[in-house]
């Protein structure tokens, strides 16, 4: 079940959770569109690399640039990483973008668009090779809540979406996303994912900020196969980020 080589375009905004591509394909939230042109790196060790709610490999290293572009007056989110763990490499590309719009009754939310192509394709969630995300965020106060669905382009990724929700600070320097995965295909839940960012480390090496991350991940039963690691896994990292 892994993908050896991935290209993923996504919000760029992700990947702070490295070591998870469900956190990655988050989409894009609505305090992250991109307003301006900006790079950063981003580099993170993690102690598991778990996607879509199974275990890719362990101690996990991604590297990372992002760049947050204006291509066409479009506002774009860009990434290009590497990453390497005891059962595979992997090297990623994504690009997404986002508009502000308002729905009735809903209100003022954010659209966003993500495509993912998977080089090798991957057997995690049916057989996909690329995939596009589309969906919207919404900032409900306690939280902003995004909806993603992803519709298969090349391949079969079993009606796979995610419902994601960015928490923002919820104590001193200490952050908190979660996700929730489901497949259409069958109407189920797939795992729940919850990350918190804890305070930076109290110094920085040429303006590179430190940030340990834990992260808990349960994977429901009952995947008929596509999901073969159920029960509770929690992985521990450090992000180190430096902006441009």
């Amino acid at each position: 079940m892994t993908k050896n080589i991935v290209l993923t375009m996504i919000a760029a905004a992700g990947i702070a959770s490295a070591g998870s591509a469900s956190a990655d394909s988050i989409a894009i939230l609505p305090d992250s569109v991109a307003t301006g042109l900006s790079y950063g790196v981003v580099g993170t060790y993690s102690t598991q690399d778990i996607w879509r709610g199974q275990k890719q490999g362990d101690d996990d290293f991604r590297l990372g640039v992002t760049a947050e572009l204006g291509l066409f007056g479009v506002p774009t989110n860009a990434k290009l990483a590497w990453s390497e763990n005891d059962l595979q490499n992997e090297f990623e590309f994504s690009l997404g973008t986002a508009r502000d719009f308002t729905l009735p009754v809903v209100g003022d939310v954010v659209g966003h668009v993500t495509f993912n192509y998977y080089s090798e394709g991957t057997d995690v969630v049916g057989d996909v090779e690329s995939e596009l995300g589309v969906g919207f965020g919404k900032d409900l106060g306690l939280a902003s809540v995004s909806l993603t669905q992803f519709i298969a382009v090349e391949g079969d990724n079993s009606g796979y979406g995610e419902i994601g929700a960015n928490f923002g600070e919820v104590y001193e320097g200490i952050s908190l996303t979660g996700t929730l995965g489901y497949v259409l295909d069958d109407f189920k839940a797939t795992h729940v994912e919850l990350t918190a960012d804890l305070p930076n480390l109290p110094f920085e090496v040429l303006d590179t900020a430190f940030t340990p991350f834990l992260k808990g991940v349960y994977t429901f039963d009952g995947r008929e196969g596509i999901w073969a690691n159920d029960g509770a896994e929690f992985i521990g990292g450090i992000s180190l980020s430096r902006s441009f």
